[in-house]
């Protein structure tokens, strides 16, 4: 089962406790001994048990060690491939027909649920979250919760309705393990400097899985583990927006593996015509392995006032059919400040670049409108046109680089009024 539909189906399941009256006893049971309706209630909650046990297995890695595949989001599966709806519909009769004590099933149910011990972070998300809406622990409306920091954050957002806003303490909060948001809400700290969610995650930090907007306002995720992660992930069908958020630290290997800021994952046109799908206002991506923010597929962006420093490839990277505007930004000391590739179209207005080897690269067929342009102290080119790269370039000025506008025999971009050196010839 995919990930989008294993969210829609545990948000209808429905609750299985709760104080309402106990029915009246089913006179077809009359004469059965006690110790085996009792059974019988047991049976019913370990069926539960089991296909929340099942789903979360779903998202485990197999006996080979390999994840697990997941289907495309394109169509609907087939109703006998919900196991847990047809245990939470099977269960409420039994326990109703049974006249199982109400007290007693909702018990057992908790202990059961409680006792599954996913492996993974996706799996674990997906049983928080099933557990919760099965107990009935869910919250039903949105609002603005205030953690304190003895709270568990993954249990917060396990309840949460869509569209919290979760309000974390001041201090540092420690995970060890990736942070999965399954629903649309809002992560808010009191300030850049002053919560700071510290992780030694594999893999990712935060994994967007909800096609709902997840807002990340006012905190630092600082990335301190050994093995290669990225700071947050989310997928085609994701929409994220950052507000004073600072992402540091994470880590990539020589395979390629992690690295990034921020990675808006798709590919081709995956993601696109859904307007602006990652938006940054006054947010800081530093030491990042490979790249500060890259978004692929058709993800579009809306990035203003904000700082990409000492990352180890690139600030900004654009790849496929990427698009969206940045502007007022600043790009220090990356090997890379802006770059663009495939058939990526960005708008890139009033940004300055410092440092590093090249301030903005193009390649493939990208053609990335370019106005307003400020490089400086590159120890290579100020702008590099690679493959047969297009868009346009007006009002850049280059200062200490050794070349100001590098353009190959096979790239065709129009060029305004510029104070940079120009250069042609290579590929």
């Amino acid at each position: 089962m995919n990930l989008a539909r294993a969210v829609a189906l545990i948000a209808v399941i429905g609750v299985l406790t709760g104080c309402g009256p106990q029915p009246s006893a089913d006179p077809t049971q009359a004469g059965i001994p006690e110790e085996i309706l009792e059974q019988a209630c047991t049976d019913a909650v370990s069926g539960i048990v089991d296909a929340v046990a099942e789903l979360a297995a779903g998202y485990e890695p197999d006996a080979a060690g390999e994840p697990p595949t997941t289907p495309d989001d394109g169509g609907p599966e087939a109703e006998d491939e919900d196991p847990l709806t047809a245990a939470v519909t099977d269960a409420r009769r039994a326990r109703d027909r049974l006249n199982c004590d109400r007290e007693a099933f909702a018990a057992e149910l908790a202990d059961g649920l409680g006792a599954i011990a996913p492996s993974t972070p996706v799996a674990e998300a997906v049983w928080r979250r099933a557990s919760a809406s099965i107990l009935g622990t869910v919250e039903q409306e949105a609002g603005e919760r205030a953690l304190t920091p003895t709270d568990d954050l993954r249990d917060a957002l396990a309840r949460s309705a869509e569209g919290t806003t979760i309000v974390l303490p001041p201090g540092t909060i420690d995970l060890d393990s990736t942070l999965v948001l399954l629903t649309a809400v809002t992560l808010r700290g009191s300030d850049l400097d002053a919560t700071v969610l510290r992780t030694r995650a594999t893999d990712a930090a935060v994994i967007v899985a909800t096609g709902g907007l997840v807002r990340l306002e006012n905190l630092t995720l600082e990335l301190v583990g050994d093995d290669p992660a990225s700071g947050l992930v989310a997928g085609p069908s994701a929409s994220v927006a950052l507000s004073n958020v600072r992402i540091a630290g994470a880590r990539a290997d020589e395979g390629g593996a992690g690295g990034a800021g921020v990675y808006m994952s798709a590919q081709g046109d995956e993601g696109s015509g859904r307007g602006t799908t990652l938006e940054v206002t006054d947010s800081v991506f530093a030491r990042n392995g490979w790249a500060g923010v890259a978004v692929a597929g058709g993800h579009r962006v809306s990035i203003e006032g904000s700082t990409f420093a000492d990352n180890g490839e690139v600030g900004l990277l654009f790849l496929d059919e990427a698009g969206g505007s940045v502007g007022s930004s600043s790009f220090r000391d990356n090997r890379v400040g802006l770059a663009a590739t495939g058939s990526a179209d960005p708008s890139w207005a009033d940004n300055a670049i410092s440092g590093g080897d090249v301030g903005v690269q193009v390649d493939a067929d990208a053609a990335p409108a370019i106005d307003g342009l400020r490089v400086s102290g590159t120890s290579s080119a100020a702008v590099i046109f690679g493959g047969s790269s297009g868009g346009f370039l007006g009002d850049a000025t280059c200062a200490a680089s050794p070349y100001g506008i590098v353009i190959s025999d096979a790239a065709a971009p129009t060029l305004g009024a510029n104070e940079c050196q120009l250069a042609r010839g290579g590929s």
